[in-house]
């Protein structure tokens, strides 16, 4: 079998597969076979960081409409790959790129704090912020910090396909209609 080296998108259902795979192994799951990313450019498992062997089952309640309107919640498990693996593989990639952190804005026990990715020539490739309180976490500055740089590396392809603060569910950012049926 030739050498194929093209990106495709892992899907929610995949299985990780085991260190040392190439980019031509497919895990099959539900009847289907999916190519499994390796990494943003494509690479094999090469020496490349490979995201798979860091990925994490989270639990997820997920609203099923039966065809009889009713409404039922499922337990799923959904993938997720923690910050520290993103950043990892960032620096693996891009050891000359920068990933810059500010605070927004801090009161009254919660914070803002900002995360910025540029590249070797300063140009910003992507932002993203992330908030935090006191009540939901005691060391609330760092978890917003880790937060933010987790949203501005998916923002870049770093465990964009599993970061659930992208899953808009039922409230799509940028639809037409909002979710009564009126144009936004």
């Amino acid at each position: 079998m030739g050498s194929r080296r093209g990106v495709i998108q892992m899907t929610a259902y995949q299985q990780p597969v085991e260190q040392g795979s190439t980019a031509d192994d497919f895990t099959a799951t539900n009847g289907r076979a999916h190519r499994v990313a390796l990494n943003p450019n494509g690479k094999a498992n090469n020496g490349a960081f490979n995201p798979v062997k860091y990925m994490l089952k989270l639990p997820k309640n997920k609203k099923v409409q039966l065809s009889n309107g009713q409404i039922r919640w499922e337990k799923t498990e959904e993938n997720y790959l923690p910050v520290a693996p993103r950043i990892a593989w960032f620096r693996k990639e891009h050891p000359d790129w920068g990933i810059i952190t500010s605070v927004v804005r801090v009161a009254d026990k919660e914070v803002i704090m900002k995360a910025t990715i540029k590249d070797e020539s300063g140009r910003v490739i992507a932002t993203a912020r992330k908030k935090e309180t006191e009540s939901g976490f005691s060391d609330y500055i760092e978890k917003a910090e880790t937060g933010a740089v987790g949203r501005a590396l998916a923002m870049c392809g770093y465990g964009t396909l599993q970061a659930p603060e992208f899953d808009e569910g039922n409230r799509l950012a940028d639809a037409p209609i909002n979710s009564v049926g009126k144009k936004n």
